[in-house]
């Protein structure tokens, strides 16, 4: 029987979500709320009506399709998300592009369609697919059947993860995964669960876990502008990588993303900003510098630039 899921989006091409030339596959559904988030369009498993007023023609379609939820008053158009059941109905007569939604349910071969188109960049770049999400361990048996199809196929496989999740979800998946990028986002419970909603007991548990039975793991670790970027907060962060396995190789300092405030606007979620500005390249460095020399386990240090 072909497995489910809701995916926001597949990105082709990508570049920094492991080796070679990527597709990326995001998942629906997360159960952290991180301030600083860039994918809030994943956050609930239902789908949810995106709307970018700049795309409005004013043509009143949606209007005629679902009148409880919109409103259309000298040429302004606004949306009632309160009223608002997800149907999609309106988001099919948009002719603009204005109106969409925030994920499309697929099966597993559905999606591998997608991943084949360019099998030609893995190939030739050692590339393959990553999934992501919102977090992909909750929905761990599409996971494992996307994945499994992929390995069947010769094709790399990567999937990124916050691993807020039961063991057994990750379990299921890893017999399929070739490398894994784990977040950690703070060393600290109290603080952890100030900025994300959830102490880290389960993820650090699952992270030294994953580290002792695979032994392709990298750690990622997102900047936030004052928040766990400063030359104290790599201390802590070495204090807990020292706990970790051999499993894990690298440890990757992403720089923080200033641009996501468009998506909320499109969700009418409120958006959070920790600063305009990513860090200077030679913040980041200094940080890369001051994480290594505190650590004692092997994994490399490096930052994407």
């Amino acid at each position: 029987m072909s497995v489910n899921a809701r995916i926001t989006n597949i990105s082709r091409g990508s570049l920094h979500d492991g080796p070679g030339v990527r597709t990326v596959v995001y998942l629906k559904g997360c159960s952290l709320r991180c301030r600083w988030c860039h994918n809030p369009e994943t956050f609930f498993r239902t789908a949810e009506v995106l709307y970018a007023p700049m795309k409005c023609i004013g043509c009143g379609r949606c209007l005629n399709v679902c009148p409880k939820c919109h409103v259309l008053q000298d040429g302004e158009h606004t949306l009632l998300r309160g009223s608002c059941t997800g149907c999609g109905r309106c988001a099919e007569e948009c002719p603009s592009g204005a109106l969409s939604m925030s994920a499309k349910e697929m099966t597993a071969e559905e999606v591998l369609r997608e991943i084949r188109k360019d099998r030609h960049f893995y190939a030739r770049s050692g590339g393959g697919v990553t999934l992501s999400g919102g977090e992909c361990l909750l929905q761990p048996e599409f996971s494992a059947e996307l994945l499994r199809l992929c390995r069947e196929e010769g094709i790399h496989t990567a999937m990124e993860t916050a691993l807020f999740v039961p063991w057994e979800n990750a379990q299921a998946v890893l017999p399929y995964t070739d490398l894994v990028f784990a977040d950690l986002k703070l060393p600290d419970a109290v603080r952890h669960r100030e900025y994300t909603g959830q102490e880290n007991g389960l993820i650090l548990e699952n992270l030294r876990k994953l580290t002792r039975v695979h032994d392709c793991v990298t750690i990622r670790i997102p900047l936030i502008c004052g928040v766990n970027d400063s030359l104290e907060d790599m201390q802590a962060f070495a204090a807990v990588i020292d706990t970790m396995g051999e499993g894990l190789r690298e440890v990757e300092l992403l720089k923080y993303n200033p641009l996501a405030e468009g998506k909320y606007q499109m969700l009418g979620a409120p958006y959070t900003s920790f600063g305009r500005e990513a860090q200077s390249n030679e913040r980041a460095d200094a940080l890369v510098i001051a994480l290594q020399s505190a650590m004692n386990h092997p994994a490399r240090v490096f930052v994407r630039k």
